[in-house]
């Protein structure tokens, strides 16, 4: 369990000391560590009161305002709040600006790391697969009255997302009601808790949704009893949802177990055995789309969407996008006039690696959910699939889901860095 400590510690052990400054540029001493600043970063970087209002924490100018006819009239360094400070009054464009900017601050933006720090937490993230997951299973379990009530139980929560993609949600009452609609969907448990991480993204399926044996009627391939294959949601989005919750109401069936996959590892795996594959992936895009029931959504994007300022030890991606079902012709590298045709053999290659990586049983995290348990997971990270599953038993099988915004998650993963560190 995540033990609570202050997310900022007060430790002012640094030096700072102005090298030189010029109408260009800022060099400084950070622990006998020379680091040179742009002026305009500096002045587009200032939290006066002339520069951020004190109530909206809103900017009061423009970067371009700030860095037209800017010049340094004197700088020097102080002691604010017991920690070494910068000093710099400017002349911009004929008004006097005062700016502080303390020795953390300027730590903090020095280095590629330092940037993201409070951002994202790449130390806590993990690739996983089978062994890895059984083996920390149970941190990755919470119980539906603590994670509704308790902020450390929440947070935990959100610290499993960002570490593997993936947490549980144990004891949730049986819902007093039998048929969800609109009207009534902040009144179950899936709301309640989706709820608790931000803004649920509603889409055509609903706010909620349930997943049921539908047969002939059915408008998802979720919503039959044939086995489905791994694969993210709504990537046919602009935007897709960051996490899904599916809450296990009623799952008595035969069958239809849970399959979960991190699709990181497996793009992982792809770059370190075959690169030129792997740079296919982040560059041949795929075509999504939702042609079906009167609506049409469409969006195209690559399987790997990179993030190079990821930290050491973890993979630099920031996004996977992968849903076969809902794949609409390819539109880039296949015709010969095309500058990527030549690519795309490469691309297919990667596909197939990855296809093959992800269907192996030791990469997945089977599970039979319990009633009254739900498992929330990331969208663009954790591959979801199900097995077939038979009511011949007289069994029934009734899971709710729903959707979070992305952005949303993220906001709670930070605050909660504030108040909580492992």
């Amino acid at each position: 369990m995540l033990r609570r400590l202050p997310y900022r510690q007060i430790r002012f052990s640094s030096t700072l000391s102005v090298v030189k400054h010029t109408n260009k540029e800022v060099t400084l001493a950070i622990n006998d560590k020379e680091v040179t600043f742009k002026n305009v970063f500096l002045r587009d970087s200032c939290r006066s009161p002339d520069s951020v209002d004190p109530i909206s924490s809103q900017r009061l100018f423009t970067t371009s305002e700030g860095a037209k006819n800017l010049e340094i009239n004197s700088s020097s360094v102080e002691t604010t709040n017991g920690e070494p400070a910068l000093k710099i009054q400017w002349n911009n464009n004929g008004k006097t600006i005062n700016s502080s900017y303390p020795v953390s601050f300027l730590e903090k933006y020095s280095t590629p790391s330092g940037r993201r720090v409070e951002k994202f937490f790449d130390s806590d993230r993990k690739l996983w697969d089978k062994a890895e997951i059984e083996a920390n299973l149970e941190s990755l379990q919470i119980d539906y009255n603590d994670i509704m009530n308790k902020e450390e139980s929440f947070f935990q929560a959100c610290y499993n997302l960002n570490k593997y993609g993936l947490t549980f949600v144990n004891n949730i009452p049986h819902p007093e009601l039998t048929e969800m609609n609109e009207a009534n969907a902040t009144q179950w448990p899936a709301y309640k808790i989706a709820d608790k991480f931000g803004y649920i993204k509603k889409t055509f399926y609903g706010t909620l949704f349930d997943v049921k044996n539908q047969k002939e009627k059915a408008v998802n391939i979720a919503y039959t009893n044939t086995f489905l294959p791994l694969h993210m949601d709504l990537l046919y989005y602009e935007s897709p949802p960051g996490l899904q919750l599916l809450h296990a109401i009623q799952n008595s069936t035969l069958g239809g177990e849970n399959i979960f996959c991190d699709s990181f590892l497996a793009a992982e795996n792809i770059r370190k055995v075959d690169p030129k594959a792997y740079e296919a992936l982040t560059k041949i895009p795929i075509t999504y789309h939702y042609d079906h029931n009167n609506e049409y959504y469409y969006f195209k994007r690559p399987v790997i969407i990179e993030d190079k300022e990821v930290g050491a030890g973890f993979p630099k991606i920031s996004v996977l996008n992968y849903a076969p079902p809902f794949q609409g012709p390819f539109e880039i590298g296949i015709e010969k006039s095309d500058p990527n045709y030549e690519l795309f053999d490469d691309f297919v290659r990667g596909l197939d690696m990855f296809e093959t990586f992800i269907n192996q049983p030791e990469n997945h995290y089977q599970i039979k959910m319990k009633e009254g348990s739900c498992v929330i997971f990331e969208n663009r990270r954790t591959l979801h699939s199900r097995n077939e599953f038979s009511d011949s038993n007289n069994g029934d099988r009734w899971l709710m889901g729903t959707y979070v915004d992305g952005d949303s998650f993220r906001s709670k993963l930070r605050v909660g860095y504030r108040k909580f560190r492992n």
